[in-house]
């Protein structure tokens, strides 16, 4: 039996509040996007976050970019003792989402290609998130570097999050690179995300791992 369970989910038929936020912030994981790649994350962390809405959510994404999403994640979660941290290796994108101005929020340098400034990075948030999310590299090794990296530093039913996974890399290769871990986590599944307005051309990576720690 595989460890690592696998779904499918075609999100064609929501509109979730969060999926007219990614809209509205122009960020990849709304399939409602107008901008470039549209991944249709949205409806399916509606599912998986939906819990921490309202809670003063410890939240870490790795990869922000031009930052949009962390005014996604920032308006979403509306407690005002939520903390978001976004970790990228681009001082501009740090600045520019510092710019932003956004309460609760922090930011910070992260090389994933290096074990050590993952931990540091980590370290710096004070630990016990309950949730860490991975948009960076979209490479299979710096994401298994990351979640044993960021294990320790998530509470026990926390989730680690990895996005943009490429449909064509076989489950099996994060099965076995995960080997030593996986008893660690309640729950492990793949999540394959379809919608009719899909578009990640040249890609085709709109595929998450959801890891949920025991």
């Amino acid at each position: 039996m595989k460890k690592i369970q696998s779904i499918t989910v075609d999100s064609t038929a929501a509109e979730t509040h969060l999926c007219m936020l990614g809209s509205n912030y122009k960020t990849d994981k709304s399939p409602y996007n107008d901008v470039g790649h549209r991944h249709p994350y949205t409806a399916v962390y509606s599912l998986f976050f939906s819990r921490f809405r309202f809670q003063p959510v410890r939240f870490v994404e790795i990869g922000i970019a031009g930052g949009n999403s962390i005014l996604l994640w920032r308006t979403y979660f509306t407690h005002k003792d939520t903390h978001i941290f976004g970790f990228d290796r681009d001082k501009n994108f740090l600045q520019n989402t510092l710019n932003f101005g956004l309460p609760g929020v922090s930011v910070g340098e992260m090389d994933v290609y290096e074990e050590e400034s993952i931990r540091k990075g980590l370290e710096a948030t004070g630990g016990n998130l309950d949730v860490l999310l991975d948009d960076s590299s979209h490479g299979l090794v710096d994401q298994i570097r990351i979640i044993k990296q960021g294990l320790p530093f998530v509470k026990p039913g926390g989730l680690i999050v990895i996005e943009d996974i490429f449909r064509d890399t076989p489950e099996e290769k994060y099965e076995e690179a995960l080997a030593d871990v996986l008893d660690q986590f309640s729950l492990a599944m793949f999540v394959t995300t379809e919608h009719e307005r899909r578009y990640s051309p040249g890609w085709n990576n709109d595929k998450l791992l959801f890891l949920v720690k025991k």
